[in-house]
């Protein structure tokens, strides 16, 4: 859900990641539209460096590749309610494929445990998977709603 209505405030108190990119060019016409840009007010004085959008990303027509709507999501993490109903014949097979989705075990395990969040297509994903071998109550541990940064 985009919502240009996220106030700065909240933004300040989300948990901006480490190698994200400020965007400091106030031309654009959608700047008030992107995280990359409102993301800038969170930014503490102290903070002299780090990586930033170039001005040059903004094309004479106004789009942008590093354009990012400002949107709050629903970030899920955590498998022990997951596979607290699965039959055991299942359980092997389904974190087989999650590994295989997340690109490997140390990705998994990072979700598993909450190191790392589900955003909801990851879980549209996971629940579809479910689906496959018959379970429909898929519960993640951890549920809770945040700026998209990711």
């Amino acid at each position: 859900m985009e919502n240009t209505n996220i106030n700065d405030a909240a933004i300040k108190r989300s948990n901006i990641p480490n190698n994200w990119s400020y965007c400091f060019n106030s031309n654009c016409k959608r700047c008030n539209e992107c995280i990359h840009f409102r993301s800038s007010v969170a930014l503490d004085s102290s903070r002299t460096q780090g990586n930033a959008i170039f001005p040059t990303a903004l094309r004479a027509d106004g789009s942008c590749d590093h354009f990012k709507p400002v949107r709050m999501v629903r970030l899920a993490s955590g498998f022990k309610q997951l596979f607290e109903d699965v039959k055991l014949r299942d359980a092997s097979n389904l974190r087989l494929l999650m590994r295989k989705y997340f690109g490997g075990t140390s990705m998994y395990y990072r979700y598993h445990y909450g190191k790392s969040k589900l955003v909801p297509e990851q879980q549209e994903w996971i629940k579809q998977l479910f689906a496959q071998y018959d379970y429909t109550n898929v519960v993640f541990d951890n549920s809770k709603e945040e700026v998209d940064f990711l």
